[in-house]
C-alpha cells in the first residue's frame, strides 16, 4: 500500500477545482445533464484515485484518466464558441460605455423604439434589438458595424430593411444610442425551446441567459413582437406592454411614465 502523501492531496484538489469550474460553467449554461455527468465523473475519479493509492488498481485509474480527457475534449468541442468569447474578454479590455442621459432623452428613445417595432410588425419585417442596461462585451459589438447614432424609428427601420447589408444581425442599444448593428449573438442551446423558434428568437434567448440584457424580436413570418429577458421569451407583446417593459429597463419613474403617457 502506497503512502497517501501531500502530492496526492494536491492532485485531488487540482482535479476537484477543475470539475467545480465545469460545474459552474454548466450551471450558468443551464446544461444540467452535462453538469450531473461531470459531477459523476468527479466522484468516480476521486474514489478510484484513492483506491489506487490504497490498493494499487492502476488499470482502473488509467481508464478514468482517459474518460476525463475525453470529457474535457468534448467540452471544448461543444462549447468552443463560448470559450472563444471567454478568452477574448480576458485578453482585451472592454470599451467604456458609460453615457449620462437625461430622462427626456430616455423617453424619446422608448417612443422611437416602440414606433419602429410597430411599423416593422405591420410590414412583417424581422428585427432583433438588444437593450443593454449596463455593459455589453466588446466581442459582441465588434462582430457588427459600429454606429454610435441616436435611436430613431426611421434608422431602425432602415437597418432591418431586407435590402440592407446588416439586416440579419442584431442592433445593440445602450441608453438612447445605437452602439452597433449587424451583430452576431450566441444562440441558446436549450433543448426545451420549440422547433418553431427561429434563429432570431434563439439568439435573443441566448444573450439573455447569462446577462441582464433585454431583447426585442419582431417575427418576419407573422409580425409578432416578443421580448426575451433572463432566458425567458414572452410573445404577443403589445405596444403598450412594450412601452412599460422599456420603462422598467430604463428605470423611468412612475411620475415620469404618467407624464409621458399623457403626452401621447
Amino acid at each position: 500500500m502506497e503512502k497517501f502523501g501531500l502530492n496526492n492531496i494536491f492532485d485531488l484538489v487540482a482535479v476537484c477545482a477543475v470539475m467545480i469550474l465545469c460545474f459552474i460553467f454548466f450551471y450558468k449554461k443551464k446544461s444540467f445533464r452535462l453538469m450531473f455527468l461531470y459531477i459523476s465523473l468527479l466522484l468516480i475519479y476521486t474514489g478510484i484515485y484513492i483506491l489506487d493509492i490504497l490498493w494499487g488498481i492502476s488499470l482502473a485509474l488509467h481508464m478514468v484518466n482517459l474518460m476525463t480527457i475525453f470529457a474535457v475534449v468534448a467540452l471544448l468541442v461543444v462549447y468552443q464558441a463560448d470559450f472563444k468569447v471567454l478568452f477574448f474578454n480576458l485578453s482585451k479590455k472592454t470599451k467604456s460605455q458609460d453615457i449620462t442621459v437625461s430622462d427626456e432623452d430616455l423617453r424619446t428613445a422608448v417612443d422611437e423604439l416602440v414606433k419602429a417595432c410597430q411599423t416593422m410588425s405591420k410590414a412583417r419585417v424581422g428585427a432583433l434589438i438588444v437593450i443593454a442596461p449596463t455593459k455589453i462585451s466588446s466581442h459582441i459589438l465588434e462582430t457588427g458595424t459600429e454606429l454610435g447614432a441616436l435611436v430613431t424609428a426611421p434608422l431602425l427601420e432602415s437597418i432591418f430593411n431586407t435590402k440592407a447589408p446588416i439586416h440579419d444581425g442584431a442592433v445593440i442599444i445602450k441608453n438612447n444610442k445605437i452602439l452597433a448593428a449587424g451583430c452576431f449573438l450566441p444562440l441558446s442551446q436549450s433543448q426545451a425551446l420549440s422547433k418553431e423558434m427561429g434563429t432570431r428568437h434563439r439568439a435573443a434567448i441566448g444573450i439573455t441567459e447569462e446577462t441582464d440584457m433585454l431583447c426585442i424580436v419582431v417575427s418576419e413570418e407573422n409580425g409578432i413582437i416578443s421580448v426575451a429577458q433572463n432566458g425567458m421569451l414572452k410573445r404577443y407583446i403589445t405596444p403598450e406592454r412594450l412601452t412599460d417593459i422599456l420603462h422598467d429597463v430604463y428605470n423611468i419613474t412612475r411620475t415620469t411614465r404618467k407624464r409621458f403617457k399623457n403626452n401621447l
